[in-house]
């Protein structure tokens, strides 16, 4: 008991734990405002479901409670907070990577920045119309897709493709890696290259998905996009990046977690002012 006792305070004291609690004080903390009050935000969003009154499911007559539980939206909040936090800066990695190893990529894009100057709009309205900071972005995913295990579907009929019958029920995980190398859908250049003016052709739908496919692809990936366009706008347009030292021998690329991420990346950065 002595053992499980200290076990526990010692498993209270994790980053995760603490901030599970920060949550609770904040959920219960947003839940008392008064009317007046309310924010607009995703949390509000959810506090009101939590909140709503019961509806009619709209497949059959048995009606489905529409509160989400204070702990449901605990537990979602920190899931948002944490999915799009090392998804993120792991793709960042990636750009920067790419960015030392191509010098006349950096600078095409670091025109196309400056095409764009800040003229204190918001950097939604700034990077909207950057295309090749884009492709670029899209090109560093499809090479270096975050979390290519992350995508599973089941099967809801029974069904043959390519004469393999897939039962209802079976849990299917699409290839991300082959759909993304294959010289048939991303050719005719050579996919092991880098060239950010791939994607300006048109693709099959389901040959690029980093973020996966469908109704239920990823719910963060526009805010994602938004992040790692806004950082590297403003990384490009105060400094030049270049190879560190052993830059290539850390490039190890670890597929062992949920997040497909490098060993280790030495950037050098040079200020440009």
């Amino acid at each position: 008991m002595r053992i499980l006792h200290k076990w526990k305070k010692t498993a209270e004291e994790l980053p995760r734990f603490w901030f599970v609690d920060r949550l609770h004080h904040v959920v219960n903390a947003r839940a008392s405002l008064d009317e007046t009050e309310r924010r607009i935000d995703l949390l509000q969003l959810m506090l009101d479901v939590a909140t709503s009154n019961e509806i009619k499911d709209d497949n059959n007559s048995d009606v489905i409670p529409k509160k989400l539980q204070y702990e449901e939206v605990v537990n979602n909040a920190f899931l948002f907070m944490i999915a799009g936090y090392e998804t993120t800066s792991t793709a960042l990695t990636y750009c920067t990577y790419i960015l030392a190893t191509h010098p006349t990529v950096q600078e095409k894009l670091r025109k196309e920045i400056e095409e764009y100057p800040d003229n204190n709009e918001s950097d939604y309205d700034r990077v909207h119309n950057m295309v090749y900071l884009d492709s670029f972005i899209r090109e560093v995913l499809r090479m270096f897709p975050i979390a290519p295990k992350a995508t599973t579907r089941e099967c809801n009929t029974t069904t043959t493709v390519c004469s393999y019958v897939i039962e209802k029920g079976s849990v299917i995980q699409p290839d991300m890696l082959s759909l993304h190398y294959d010289p048939n859908l991303w050719g005719p250049d050579d996919p092991n290259l880098f060239i950010p003016e791939r994607h300006l052709t048109r693709r099959h739908p389901v040959a690029y998905m980093p973020f996966g496919q469908g109704p239920r692809n990823c719910v963060g990936m526009r805010f994602a996009l938004m992040e790692i366009k806004s950082c590297l706008v403003h990384l490009l347009t105060q400094y030049i990046i270049l190879p560190g030292d052993e830059m290539e021998q850390k490039f190890k690329i670890l597929d062992v977690h949920f997040v497909r991420q490098p060993e280790a990346l030495y950037i050098k950065l040079a200020k440009r002012f």
